[in-house]
C-alpha cells in the first residue's frame, strides 16, 4: 500500500512541476535598453483585431483590461501587480501579425506636458520555409515611471 500511495504521490508531484499552466512567473524585461521601460506581461492572443493602446494609471483599469481578455479564457490570465505610486502601465494590442513578429517600444520626443512613445514591429525568428505563418492577436503590457502626462503613441514602420 505505502508503495502505491508513493507512486501515486510522485505521479501527482511531477505533473504539477511540469505543467506549464502552474507557472505563473513573469520576468520584467527591458526594451530596447532603456531600463525605464520593462515589460511585465505579453500573450499572443488579446480578442483586439486591430492595433488599440491605452494608458493605465490604477488598478481598476487595469483589472478591467484583464477581465476583457480573460473572457474566453479558462483558467484566466493573472493580473500583474503594479504599484501605481511609481509607474504607469502601457497596454498595446498590436492586431494582427505573424507569430514572428514581436512589439517593442522606446521613448520618443517628450516636453512638459506630452510624451511620445513610439511602436515599432520587429522579427523575433526565420520566417518559415514552407511559406506558412501563423496569424496571432497578441497583447504587451509595459510600466514607465510614473508620469501624469499626456501620452501619445507613433507607430513607427
Amino acid at each position: 500500500m505505502r508503495v502505491f500511495w508513493g507512486i501515486l504521490f510522485g505521479t501527482f508531484f511531477f505533473c504539477q512541476m511540469s505543467c506549464n499552466s502552474q507557472k505563473q512567473v513573469v520576468t520584467a524585461q527591458n526594451t530596447d535598453n532603456d531600463p525605464r521601460i520593462k515589460l511585465i506581461d505579453e500573450d499572443l492572443y488579446s480578442g483586439i483585431y486591430q492595433l488599440e493602446t491605452s494608458v493605465v494609471r490604477d488598478m481598476k483599469s487595469l483589472k478591467k483590461f484583464y477581465a476583457q481578455i480573460n473572457k474566453t479564457r479558462k483558467p484566466g490570465l493573472p493580473v500583474p501587480s503594479v504599484d501605481f505610486s511609481q509607474h504607469t502601465a502601457l497596454i498595446i494590442c498590436a492586431g494582427a501579425q505573424e507569430a514572428d513578429e514581436k512589439v517593442g517600444i522606446s521613448f520618443g520626443d517628450e516636453n512638459d506636458k506630452e510624451l511620445i512613445i513610439n511602436i515599432k514591429k520587429h522579427s523575433v525568428a526565420e520566417s518559415t520555409a514552407n511559406g506558412t505563418s501563423t496569424i496571432t492577436y497578441p497583447f504587451y503590457v509595459y510600466t514607465i515611471p510614473s508620469t501624469m502626462k499626456s501620452v501619445h503613441f507613433v507607430k513607427l514602420k
